[in-house]
């Protein structure tokens, strides 16, 4: 009797369907999946199945601080819940391991820094309760949320496209936070181009408190808009067009190409909000 076949994993079949890394446009061939959005952004890291994508092993490991960093900046709220506080002390334990520079951004506050960054929420109408923590968000930081914003648009792309954005395709994404948004909420404009609304399920587990989006796309043309909310905490708006010969010549100036992603982390301009 011959050996009996071994059974395929979900990666090797995501890998078999979709050859190509679908956060650097097919650079590099996909060889491992990741989770879009990742493990950690949820309680325990625990997440139902469904929306993973195929990457390359360099795409992957080159974004997981900006994952763990974005885990962390959802979770920042005025009254958390003792797991949201459990998990927040175990990523800072990871993100200190990992990328010791990012902690010592987040703590790095002038004297006085705390006084002056409660007084200058205030005057933007942000309620600040008393006793509130205040961190600096600084380039570092920058970097790997705008790295974190356009690999989440190139994953919602590929999920509800079902194809990978070819290096020719462009894509935009920015980031805000809470107190952004805290004073006149989400832009309604933004919110009324966007008709569709998802989140993550599995049966009836559904993770919409903890991260949804709305969305729209033209699948003839390649177009892709899309604005999500990871907890309380993080926002991020963006878009994708399959062609840059869509875009006129003065809109192309936020745009990069899927393979300049990691480049998110040297190029100059990125260590600024978009």
């Amino acid at each position: 009797m011959g050996e009996a076949k071994r059974k395929k994993t979900a990666t090797q079949k995501l890998i078999e369907r979709f050859p190509d890394c679908c956060l650097c446009g097919g650079l590099r061939p996909s060889n491992t999946r990741d989770h879009i959005p990742q493990k950690s952004l949820f309680d325990g890291s625990h997440r139902p199945d469904g929306l993973v994508v195929p990457a390359c092993m360099l795409c992957n490991r080159s974004t997981s601080t900006a994952d763990l960093v974005a885990s962390v900046v959802s979770r920042w709220r005025y009254e958390p819940e003792e797991l949201e506080l459990h998990d927040h002390r175990r990523l800072i334990g990871r993100l200190r391991m990992q990328a010791p520079e990012v902690i010592d951004e987040l703590i790095r506050l002038p004297p006085g820094g705390r006084v002056a960054a409660r007084r200058h929420l205030r005057k933007q109408g942000v309620h600040v309760p008393p006793g509130s923590g205040m961190v600096s968000i600084g380039p570092i930081t920058i970097r790997h949320l705008n790295l974190f914003a356009h690999k989440v648009v190139l994953g919602l792309y590929f999920d509800r496209l079902g194809k990978v954005l070819p290096t020719e395709g462009r894509v935009c994404a920015y980031w805000r936070t809470k107190e952004d948004y805290q004073r006149g909420g989400v832009p309604r404009e933004l919110v009324d181009i966007l008709p569709k609304h998802e989140t993550l399920r599995q049966g009836s587990w559904n993770t919409q408190k903890v991260f949804e989006y709305r969305y729209d796309l033209n699948p003839e043309d390649g177009l892709f808009a899309c604005l999500a909310r990871f907890r309380a905490g993080l926002f991020v708006a963006g878009f994708a067009v399959r062609d840059e010969k869509m875009l006129g010549q003065d809109d192309k100036a936020d745009w990069i190409a899927p393979t300049s992603l990691l480049d998110i982390l040297t190029e100059p301009g990125f260590e600024r909000r978009q």
